[in-house]
């Protein structure tokens, strides 16, 4: 009775391991790209971040682009918002929405572009949203 007992337990390590495994190789990764075009004298300042993760702090020049690559995880519920800065203008927006983006986005950059009235995803079907409330 022993043996099978410690036989079960080994099996299930296993099969945890190699489940767990492949999960974390499957993972489908999304680049996020963003371009600034909000005027073309205008400097934009962004700053991207997750509930886990900081990107940190940048600034584009007018027509200029940043951008990163994110995993998305198991439970398909990574958010990514950004923080934007122009003049006296500042701004909220969810960036990387699982639900929203994976698909549109699995095989080519998620590209944006950062306009006055709002960010527009060019990646597929050109469109457009309004800007989060602040928070």
């Amino acid at each position: 009775m022993c043996g099978s007992y410690t036989f079960n337990i080994l099996f299930s390590v296993i099969f945890m391991v190699i489940l767990f495994g492949c999960l974390c190789e499957a993972r489908v990764h999304v680049n996020v790209d963003i371009i600034n075009n909000i005027d073309p004298n205008v400097q934009l300042g962004l700053h991207c971040k997750s509930k886990h993760k900081d990107l940190g702090s940048q600034s584009l020049a007018p027509g200029k682009h940043w951008g990163f690559i994110e995993g998305i995880n198991a439970w398909e519920t990574t958010l990514f918002f950004c923080h934007f800065e122009w003049g006296s203008q500042s701004k909220w927006f969810d960036i990387l929405v699982t639900k929203r983006d994976q698909y549109v986005c699995k095989r080519h950059s998620c590209v944006w572009s950062i306009r006055h009235d709002g960010p527009c995803r060019l990646t597929g079907r050109e469109k457009c949203y309004h800007w989060r409330d602040n928070i």
